[in-house]
C-alpha cells in the first residue's frame, strides 16, 4: 500500500489523473451488477465530496497571485495564510529561469523545444527537472494563465532582476486580451515605500528575498495598487515580442532594461573569484589549490555577479573542458567537487 502511495506521489499530474479516470471506469462497471458495488459507491461518495470541497474553494477564490519561482510561491502561500487570505487566493508559478538559455518564441511549442534541447545539452539534471512537477512547467502554466476566470483579480509579483522582468513580460503577453484587472507588484519598488520600518534593511531584487513580515505588509497594501493601464499593457506585450525574437543565451537587468550578453560574459569574473579563493588560505574550502565549487558559486552570488547556480556550473564545465580549470571529486553536484586554476 505505502509503496503504491509513494509512486503516485512522485508521478506527474497527468499520470495521477489517468489513474483516477481508470478507477472511476472500474467503479462504474461494478455499479452495473458487480460484486464490489458497495465499495464502488463508497469511492464515488469520496470523489463527490472532494469535488464539492474543491468547488467551495473555487467559489471563495477572488485573487490569483502569479510568481516566477518555486521559492517565491512557498513564501507567498505562507504570507497569504498569515494574512488570512489563503482561501481567497490561488498561487501560480513556473519552474524555469529565464536569465539564461534561449527564450526565442518560448510562448510557442517550437520555441520551448529549442530551449529544452539547449538546457539538456548543457545543464545537469535538466531533463529530470523537466519530467518532475509538470504542472509547473511553462506549457502547463501558460494554459492555466489563459484559463483564469474573468472575475478574478490577477497580481503579478516581480522584482528588478532579469528573470522576473522577462517572466512579467511573458505573462502579460499570455494574458493580453483578458478582461481581468491585472496588478503588477514590483517588490523592489514597493519596498522603498516601507523600508524605514525595517531594520536591518534588505535590498529585495527578488520576491523570494523578502522577509515574511514585509511580504505580508505588501499583501495588505495590494488593494491600493491600481491595475495596469492600457499603455503599460501594450508596452510590456511589445517588449515580450521583441525579446521573443532575440537569440541571446544570457541576460541581466541593467539600468531598468533587460540586456543580452555573450554566453561567456562572466567567465573572467568566475576565474578571478577562483583565483582569489585559492589565495585566501581558507582551509575549510580550499585544499591543494582546489576550491569547493559550491564555495565559488556562493561567492559569485554574494557579489551579485549572477543569479543561477546551474548556469555558473555550466560555465565551470566549459572552462574545465577547455583546460582553463581542473577539477577534483565527483562531477554530479556543486558540493561534491572542487576546481582550481592550473
Amino acid at each position: 500500500m505505502q509503496e503504491r502511495l509513494d509512486r503516485l506521489n512522485t508521478a506527474d499530474d497527468g499520470m495521477r489523473k489517468y489513474t483516477l479516470y481508470r478507477m472511476m471506469e472500474r467503479c462504474e462497471k461494478e455499479l452495473q451488477g458487480g460484486k464490489h458495488a458497495p465499495l464502488a459507491e463508497d469511492i464515488f461518495r469520496i470523489v463527490d465530496e472532494l469535488l464539492r470541497q474543491e468547488q467551495e474553494r473555487l467559489d471563495q477564490e477572488i485573487n490569483v497571485h502569479v510568481v516566477f519561482a518555486p521559492s517565491a510561491a512557498g513564501s507567498m502561500k505562507v504570507a497569504l495564510s498569515g494574512c488570512g487570505r489563503r482561501l481567497e487566493s490561488r498561487v501560480i508559478h513556473w519552474e524555469d529561469w529565464f536569465s539564461y538559455g534561449p527564450i526565442r518564441q518560448i510562448h510557442e511549442e517550437h520555441g520551448r523545444l529549442q530551449r529544452d534541447r539547449w538546457m539538456e545539452e548543457r545543464l545537469n539534471h535538466a531533463m529530470f527537472g523537466k519530467l518532475m512537477n509538470r504542472e509547473h512547467q511553462l506549457e502547463a502554466v501558460i494554459k492555466e494563465l489563459a484559463n483564469i476566470p474573468e472575475n478574478r483579480r490577477i497580481y503579478l509579483w516581480c522584482g528588478d532582476n532579469a528573470h522576473e522582468q522577462i517572466s512579467l513580460r511573458l505573462a502579460m503577453y499570455v494574458l493580453n486580451g483578458k478582461e481581468n484587472p491585472i496588478h503588477i507588484m514590483n517588490v523592489t519598488q514597493l519596498y522603498q515605500e516601507i523600508e524605514h520600518k525595517y531594520e536591518p534593511e534588505v535590498d529585495p531584487h527578488y520576491v523570494a528575498m523578502l522577509p515574511l513580515e514585509t511580504l505580508q505588509e505588501m499583501i495588505g497594501r495590494m488593494d491600493a495598487v491600481p491595475p495596469v493601464d492600457e499603455s503599460t499593457n501594450k508596452a510590456l506585450v511589445a517588449d515580450w515580442m521583441r525579446l521573443a525574437k532575440t537569440t541571446d543565451t544570457l541576460r541581466i537587468w541593467k539600468n531598468g532594461e533587460i540586456v543580452g550578453l555573450e554566453e561567456d560574459a562572466f567567465d573572467t569574473q568566475i576565474m578571478n573569484t577562483i583565483r582569489e579563493l585559492q589565495q585566501s588560505g581558507d582551509l575549510e574550502f580550499t585544499r591543494d589549490g582546489y576550491v569547493r565549487a559550491g564555495r565559488v558559486a556562493a561567492e559569485l552570488f554574494d557579489r551579485q555577479i549572477f543569479d543561477s547556480h546551474q548556469y555558473i556550473e555550466y560555465r565551470f564545465w566549459h572552462l574545465i573542458s577547455t583546460d582553463q580549470l581542473k577539477f577534483n571529486g565527483i562531477p554530479y553536484a556543486l558540493y561534491l567537487y572542487s576546481v582550481k586554476i592550473p
